[in-house]
């Protein structure tokens, strides 16, 4: 696997990497009967598998520099389930989940780790995932120099969790007051397609 291979060479190289940004991802739009296992089980590859992979590769190195920094890019799709696009939702859930113990784990070590929780971004995604007619990106999409701009900003200071613009930040703290099942279909109103 061409993982395995990365690292000794960036060591034969004598490079060390003090920065890891795992950004590699991408969604799927539809409904679970009907989306494609295939294309799903190439994004829990990418989404979950390949982030963790490198995390595991990079991070020890880090820790005995005590010094370093790991950005997972999650999404604000994380703290909620995703009618239409489970498999997504589920996965970015995980990428959550997943850096705010490690940032537990590595507290005193010098190292941070950071998880980047966007809403929905002008970037290549778009297309890629089939989502552009839904109700959630036909309302407005956040530039990607600003969702860059603070997420590098917050990763320098340390900070565990990025939730840029106020307004995800607002919907990523209703989980705590609505009933899960509200939530839920609060979200599949707003994943459902204009024009399907």
């Amino acid at each position: 696997m061409w993982l395995k291979i990365l690292l000794p060479k960036l060591k034969k190289e004598g490079i060390a990497v003090d920065y890891l940004v795992n950004n590699a991802g991408f969604g799927l739009y539809g409904s679970f009967l009907e989306t494609e296992l295939e294309q799903e089980m190439n994004m829990i590859d990418v989404n979950v598998k390949a982030l963790t992979i490198m995390t595991k590769l990079f991070l020890p190195d880090m820790v005995k520099r005590r010094q370093g920094g790991v950005m997972n890019v999650a999404s604000v799709a994380a703290f909620y389930p995703g009618p239409l696009m489970a498999v997504y939702f589920a996965t970015k859930a995980y990428v959550l989940s997943f850096t705010e113990a490690l940032e537990n784990e590595l507290t005193g070590t010098g190292v941070t780790v950071t998880a980047l929780c966007p809403g929905p971004t002008a970037t290549g995604f778009i297309d890629r995932s089939d989502v552009g007619s839904s109700k959630l990106y036909q309302s407005g999409v956040m530039e990607v120099g600003v969702v860059a701009d603070e997420a590098y900003r917050d990763f320098l200071r340390g900070k565990t969790l990025i939730i840029p613009g106020a307004i995800h930040r607002f919907i990523t703290s209703l989980p705590r007051f609505l009933p899960r099942k509200m939530m839920t279909g609060q979200i599949r109103v707003r994943t459902e397609s204009v024009t399907r």
